[in-house]
């Protein structure tokens, strides 16, 4: 009897104690929001046809200027961007892009179309449709890799997510497009790959585009 009710003792007893649970961390660094914060891009497009490929370049310049209330009631933030072709002359306006961070989302407005950019909490199994804002459909977007360091020409980034918006490859068409974010910075990479191609061959490009931005720099 005397058993019986020491062991009911004891688990009354560890009953009783705090559960204590491990905060799951959404890693919300990756795109950080800093007004006055200025970035810098070099960005390339390469154009392909039947007459070969046409290569430009120009270096673009982004700032977030101000944070307002939107439409929605949600704080937002004003992202404008600037454009130059060389690096003698001044930055103009190129355009205004708007961001919002919420606590599951980074819902970003580039010409006047919302893309879901992130999720949070943000892992190696994410996936989500980076347009549930805008009406182009269902689009997933995955992560391809996270909490990895990444070098951009002569930078390094120690801890990055690369963030899968598209892909598509067969014998006649190639396109890639993804996004690098790294903590406590945000965008540093991007591309976006639209080509046809002959016989699966990526190098054998017949018409198509290719985007590609990078931060040089913050």
């Amino acid at each position: 009897m005397k058993n019986k009710i020491f062991f009911l003792i004891l688990i009354i007893n560890l009953s009783c104690d705090p559960v204590e649970y491990s905060e799951v961390k959404s890693y919300k660094d990756y795109f950080p929001i800093e007004i006055q914060k200025e970035k810098k891009f070099l960005v390339t497009n390469i154009t392909h046809n039947s007459f070969g490929k046409d290569t430009s370049s120009y270096y673009l310049k982004e700032i977030i200027t101000e944070s307002f209330i939107d439409l929605e009631g949600d704080t937002a933030y004003r992202i404008q961007r600037y454009w130059r072709t060389d690096t003698t002359q001044i930055y103009e306006i190129k355009d205004v892009w708007v961001v919002k961070k919420s606590e599951n989302t980074i819902q970003q407005l580039e010409e006047n179309i919302r893309f879901t950019k992130l999720i949070f909490p943000i892992n190696k199994n994410s996936f989500w449709n980076g347009n549930a804002f805008n009406n182009l459909g269902y689009q997933e977007y995955s992560v391809q890799s996270i909490h990895m360091s990444f070098n951009l020409n002569n930078l390094t980034f120690d801890s990055c997510v690369s963030i899968n918006q598209n892909y598509k490859s067969n014998l006649l068409e190639y396109e890639n497009s993804q996004e690098i974010y790294s903590l406590g910075l945000g965008l540093v990479y991007k591309e976006v790959i639209v080509i046809q191609i002959n016989n699966g061959n990526q190098n054998d490009i017949t018409q198509g585009n290719e985007y590609i931005q990078e931060l040089i720099e913050y």
